[in-house]
Formats: C-alpha cells, structure tokens, sequence
C-alpha cells in the first residue's frame, strides 16, 4: 500500500498520473458509452428478490453474471457516493480520505459511520484480503485495479468500470444502467443540473460578464484548471465565464505554471485550491495585484476537499451550494 500522509497533493497527483495516466477525464460520459448490445437489468432475470438470482451485463471487457439483488457490494471503483445517490450501502469502499487512506472522507464518514469497510484509496492499491474479508456478492473495480482483476473475479462476481476518478457522469451512468438504477441516476442529475442553472442566473445576475479562474497552490508551484472537479463545476455546471489566458489542460485538467505564467491570466474572480497559506501564490508580490484579490473576490477551498468532494455525487452538491454562496455573499 502506498503512504500518501507524507505526499504532498501535487505528488499524489502525479502518483494518480503515473499509475492511471487519466484515460478517461473527459468526464461527460453518458449511459449510451455503454456498450448498445448491453442487456438491460431485468432482460435475463425474473422481478423476485432470491438474490442467488442472477443477470448478464456488460462491463468494460465483457460480460458478467451478477446478482439480480446485490446485498454486499465492493466498491472499489470511486463510486460508492453514486451508489448511495441509488439507494445502495456498499460494506467496503476505496472512497477513502486523500490524506489518510486509512480512513474514508468526512463526507462518507458522516453518510455510513463506522458500517463500512475501508480497501485503500480506489487510485492505487487496494487490499485484496480486505476484499476478501468483507465476503463481497459483487464488486465493482476501476481502471487502475485491472491487474488484480483476476483474484478479485474469485472472489465475487466483478464488474469492471471503465470511468475512473476524473468521469463523474460517465462513471455514474455507467454503474447506475449496470444495476439496473438508471431512473434514479437521472432524476438526481436532473436535480442537480436545475440547482445549478438555478444558482447559475443568481451569480450571473450579480457578477454579469465578470470571469473565474481555480488556481491550486502549493509550497512549489501553482496549477490552473480549466477541467476536473471544482473546475467543471465552475465553468461546466454553472456556467461562469472562464478568464481569458485560461490554459489548455493536461489530462489532469489543469496547467502548471510559473508566477510568470499568471502575467495572462487576471481574473475577477478566483476561486484558490490552498490547503494553507504558505504557497508559492500567496507569498509572491503577484498575489496582491491580481484584480481578485483587490475586489475581495476569493473563495477557499483546500485541496483536500476538492478531491474528496468535488468528483463525487454527495460531495458536489455540498461544494456547489458552499462555493456559490461564497460568491453571492463577496459579490454583492
């Protein structure tokens, strides 16, 4: 198992990088990148609830046999705030804190308590004894557990999903049509895309035309984001002009850059990835020019509860209610 207590979040992203090489963060995957020849839930299974029954899908490779009613499911596949959002408890999950993978995110902690195992953090190794302990009917497993997936197929029946961290809606209308919950998933989005246009015309209404930028600091660099977590809820969700000399993204969704680099890029607002102040923005004379900082116009989050939040079902609608009234609150 790897330590990240002592990773810094830049090193952890690039750990992910390395290990995943973030295929999939297009992240506006619908349930149609499903396979059209994929049996629908009840095509091969009665509507009883003996949950020896069972139903072929189709994953990422191939066809499964799963249960029709899963009661013990895995997941290590980044999705288990989805599969709450369904209506499922999973016992073990590789949602864990980005600080301590030891322990799952405050937002988890608060959902399950102390009724769910832990594997490790989904984005690298997970343990497999741990697996096998929780004494899974099913299991769901992302990309980067695809050289375990032999052992994890003797264990339970093991769907492999084939959207990872960055592809929150192709990752959730992918589990959602594979358990039969597609009604469920869409009726959450459909919630959550109206929150969002909803809170879209109360911003715009105050800010106008005024542009955004997300900026994560470090002690050694900065990163601008225009893709990925906060930053797809912000310019995608939203809808909130981005700055103009917003970088193309890498395949994380951001751009690392010198303090030079934000010579270009002189936002109204800004929302700061920072999990202190004692980062490279911050400490530099730049940092007090940018028209952000002198309107008041910066909103917080640490790096932290961007990556344990903002890429997940639960997580992203407590962030998009925190970071838009933050900015309702500064712009008015």
């Amino acid at each position: 198992m790897f330590c990240l207590k002592k990773m810094s979040f830049a090193g952890i992203i690039v750990l992910m990088l390395f290990l995943y090489g973030c295929s999939d963060n297009n992240g506006a995957g619908t349930a149609s990148s499903i396979p059209s020849n994929s049996q629908s839930p009840s095509s091969t299974a009665s509507n009883g609830s003996d949950s020896s029954q069972t139903r072929t899908v189709k994953d990422a490779k191939g066809q499964v046999d799963i249960p029709v009613n899963p009661k013990r499911i895995v997941d290590i596949s980044g999705s288990t705030e989805e599969l709450i959002v369904l209506g499922l408890r999973p016992v073990l999950t590789g949602n864990t804190d980005m600080a301590n993978p030891a322990a799952v995110t405050p937002i988890l902690k608060k959902e399950l308590g102390d009724k769910v195992g832990v594997a490790g953090w989904f984005q690298t190794e997970v343990s497999v004894e741990a697996i096998l302990s929780a004494n899974p009917d099913l299991i769901l497993a992302g990309p980067t557990q695809e050289k375990i997936y032999e052992q994890l197929q003797q264990i339970a029946p093991t769907v492999r999903v084939p959207y990872g961290f960055n592809a929150f809606r192709g990752r959730f209308a992918f589990v959602a049509e594979v358990l039969g919950k597609k009604a469920e998933m869409e009726a959450w989005l459909k919630t959550y895309d109206e929150r969002s246009k909803q809170l879209h015309e109360h911003i715009t209404a105050v800010t106008k035309q005024e542009t955004f930028a997300v900026i994560e600091a470090t002690e050694k660099e900065i990163r601008i984001y225009s893709s990925t977590g906060i930053a797809d809820m912000i310019f995608q969700d939203l809808k909130l002009p981005k700055a103009p000399g917003t970088p193309d993204p890498d395949p994380w969704g951001g751009k690392v850059t010198n303090l030079e680099g934000l010579s270009t890029l002189n936002p109204d607002h800004l929302i700061l990835l920072a999990n202190n102040e004692n980062n490279v923005l911050e400490q530099s004379k730049i940092w007090s020019s940018l028209k952000a900082m002198k309107a008041g116009n910066v909103y917080r989050m640490t790096s932290r509860q961007n990556y344990n939040e903002a890429f997940f079902a639960i997580g992203k609608q407590s962030v998009l209610e925190q970071i838009s009234g933050d900015i309702l609150k500064h712009a008015k």
